[in-house]
C-alpha cells in the first residue's frame, strides 16, 4: 500500500538529499543489526545520499531520532506487512516531523519472493533434499487482526507459489487462522509427507524462534540481509524523489 506524500511540496526540482528507514524493533538481546546493514547497503547504491534509520519500539534510534533533522526526507518502512505501525503510526510521527514524503512498505515485493525462495533454497541443500522432495509450503507471516496485510501474505504465497511450481499456504504466527503449526498438521492429514516451512519474515526474533515447534521436515530463515532489501527500498526512494 503506497502511503504517497506525507507533507513536503512536489516538484521542487531536485530529489531529496535524506532517506530515513524505519523499522519495527525487537526485544530480542543480540539481535542481527539488519536495518543498519540495510542502510549501509542502500547508501552504497545511492552514493551522496544521507540514509540514516530508526525503531518504532525496544531499539535506539528510535524513528522520531531518526526523522530529526533538516531537509524533506523520503521515509520508507521497513516492514513486509501494512499493519498498525505502518497505517497510523509512522504517518503520524511523520505528520509531527514536518515535510516528508513517506513511500510504501516493502512487501510483497517480487524481488522479496525471490529473497524467500533463496533462503528455503539453501536450506534444503544444506539439509541434502531437492525442490522435487516436498509436498507442500507454508509460508509463515506474521499475522495481523487487520485485513490488509493478511490479504499481502496470500499475495505473497500465491506469488512463491507461481514461483516454484509447488503448492504454498499462507499461514500465521499471531492473530490469524490458520496458525503455522495447524497448517503443517493439515497438510500431514491429507497425506504430505515432506513439508516446508518458508519464513516470511524480515529478521530472527520472536516470531522467527516459535517456528522450531512447528513440525515442519525443513525450515528456512527469514530474509534477514538479503541484497533484495536495499533493491526494493531503493526502488521506493527513487518512485519519491
Amino acid at each position: 500500500m503506497s502511503q504517497g506524500m506525507a507533507g513536503g511540496p512536489r516538484g521542487t526540482g531536485r530529489p531529496p538529499r535524506r532517506l530515513v528507514l524505519l523499522a519495527h524493533g525487537t526485544r530480542r538481546r543480540g539481535a542481527v543489526p539488519l536495518l543498519e546493514h540495510v542502510a549501509q547497503d542502500v547508501a552504497a547504491r545511492l552514493p551522496g545520499l544521507e540514509v540514516s534509520h530508526g525503531y518504532v519500539e525496544f531499539q535506539s534510534p528510535t524513528a522520531r531520532q531518526a526523522l530529526g533533522g533538516g531537509d524533506e526526507p523520503v521515509v520508507v518502512p521497513v516492514f513486509l506487512g501494512s499493519g498498525y505501525h505502518v497505517e497510523k503510526d509512522l504517518p503520524a510521527m511523520v505528520g509531527e516531523h514536518g515535510p516528508a514524503r513517506l513511500t510504501g512498505h516493502l512487501g510483497p515485493h517480487p524481488a522479496l519472493i525471490g529473497a524467500v525462495v533463496d533462503r528455503l533454497g539453501g536450506r534444503l541443500v544444506e539439509q541434502g533434499a531437492r525442490w522435487s522432495d516436498l509436498d507442500g509450503i507454508v509460508l509463515a507471516a506474521a499475522g495481523s487482526r487487520r485485513a490488509g496485510p493478511v490479504r499481502e501474505a496470500e499475495r505473497a504465497a500465491r506469488r512463491l507459489e507461481s514461483r516454484l511450481g509447488l503448492p504454498v499456504r499462507a499461514a500465521y504466527l499471531s492473530a490469524g487462522r490458520p496458525s503455522v503449526s495447524e497448517a503443517v498438521e493439515a497438510w500431514r492429514a491429507e497425506g504430505a509427507r515432506m513439508i516446508a516451512v518458508a519464513t516470511y519474515l524480515l529478521a530472527e526474533g520472536r516470531f522467527s524462534a516459535a517456528l522450531r515447534s512447528s513440525g515442519a521436515d525443513v525450515l528456512a530463515p527469514p530474509i534477514g540481509h538479503h541484497a533484495a532489501l536495499a533493491e526494493v527500498v531503493v526502488e521506493r526512494y527513487l518512485r519519491a524523489a
